[in-house]
């Protein structure tokens, strides 16, 4: 089994092809490529930490991609997805405002945007911050 992170999948979001500049011509292609592209890394028995705006749009169409994803998924809520109920509901596994979790005696912090309160975690690991760096 291995550990996977990703932020920011948008999936359903076509405007997102405009803003990050994806290199997609609609949002079915984006969606059609980005579940070849985890399935072709991610297997079954693989976790996968989602850190955020995993889909954009109706509940539904949360259920529609996670059918399609291998592994099991953990996210951490984006400023897109719903609550964490709704997201369950919808096939992901597990659903958190943030995350807390110790790894090789290591604290790590995921949150979907970038933590700027007490910190004292040794890593943080968040997404939304979109083509910047």
């Amino acid at each position: 089994m291995k550990e996977f992170v990703i932020s920011d999948t948008h999936f359903f979001h076509a405007n997102i092809i405009k803003y990050c500049s994806r290199p997609f011509a609609d949002v079915e292609e984006m969606n059609t490529v980005m579940v070849n592209n985890w399935n072709s890394v991610v297997s079954p028995d693989d976790t996968v930490f989602h850190v955020g705006d995993f889909s954009f749009g109706k509940i539904e169409n949360v259920a529609a991609i996670r059918k399609q994803l291998n592994g099991k998924i953990i996210l951490i809520l984006g400023n897109h997805d719903r609550n964490p109920r709704q997201m369950k509901e919808s096939g992901i596994d597990e659903a958190y405002n943030k995350l807390v979790i110790v790894r090789r005696d290591r604290t790590v912090l995921f949150h979907h945007r970038p933590w700027v309160g007490p910190f004292q975690h040794r890593f943080h690991i968040y997404g939304h911050v979109h083509n910047s760096g």
